[in-house]
C-alpha cells in the first residue's frame, strides 16, 4: 500500500509540473506578445491644464538613445533646449527645423537658436513666406505632435493639445515627415566667415 502512494504522489506531481509548464508557455506565446504589443502601440493625448506638456517633451528627449529630430514654429523654453543640448553631449544625432521669422523676431527664440547651432545641432529653415507651423519630435522610440509650441505661454496659459506616441507605424510616418522637410529645407551649421 505503501508504494501506490509514493506512486500516485509521483504521477501527481508531475500532472502538476506539466499544467504549469503549459501554462507558462501559454503565458509566454499568448499574453505576454499581447501585452508587449500593446505597449509599443501605446498613444496618449495629453491637455496642458492637466499635465505639464514641456515635461513630457524632456522625457522623450531624455529617453532617446539614436536620434532627436525635430520641427517646431516658436520655441523659447529653456528646458527643452537644454534637453536637445544634453542629447547632442550624449551622441545623439539631433537636427531641427524652424520657423524664420519667429527665430528672427524673437529674441528668446534667435538665443535659443545659436546655443543649438553653437552646440553643433543643425537647424534649417523654411524657404518661403509663410510659416512653419508644424511642432513635431521624433525620436528612435517616440513622437510627439500637436498644437503645443515650445513656450512658457504655451505650457501655463494656453489651451494645447499634446500627443506623445510609441506606436511603431505612426512614429515612422512623423519620421517621413521630418525627413521630407529637412530634404526640402536642409538643417544646416552656418558657415563662418572671417
Amino acid at each position: 500500500m505503501k508504494l501506490k502512494i509514493n506512486r500516485d504522489l509521483i504521477y501527481l506531481t508531475i500532472i502538476v509540473a506539466l499544467v504549469a509548464s503549459l501554462a507558462q508557455l501559454w503565458f509566454s506565446l499568448k499574453i505576454e506578445p499581447a501585452w508587449q504589443e500593446q505597449q509599443a502601440r501605446q498613444v496618449e493625448v495629453y491637455y496642458n491644464r492637466d499635465i505639464e506638456m514641456n515635461k513630457l517633451i524632456t522625457e522623450q528627449i531624455l529617453a532617446a538613445d539614436q536620434y532627436v529630430y525635430f520641427s517646431i514654429y516658436t520655441f523659447t523654453r529653456a528646458d527643452i533646449k537644454d534637453a536637445l543640448l544634453g542629447a547632442k553631449l550624449r551622441g545623439l544625432d539631433v537636427k531641427g527645423i524652424m520657423d524664420i521669422k519667429q527665430t528672427s523676431q524673437i529674441d528668446l527664440q534667435e538665443k535659443i537658436y545659436k546655443e543649438l547651432i553653437q552646440a553643433g545641432i543643425p537647424i534649417g529653415f523654411q524657404d518661403h513666406s509663410s510659416i512653419m507651423h508644424t511642432k513635431i519630435l521624433v525620436t528612435d522610440k517616440a513622437y510627439i505632435s500637436g498644437s503645443f509650441n515650445w513656450t512658457a505661454s504655451a505650457t501655463d496659459s494656453n489651451d494645447e493639445v499634446l500627443e506623445v506616441g510609441q506606436d511603431e507605424s505612426i512614429r515612422k510616418q512623423y519620421l517621413h515627415i521630418l525627413q521630407e522637410l529637412f530634404r526640402r529645407y536642409p538643417p544646416h551649421l552656418p558657415t563662418e566667415t572671417n
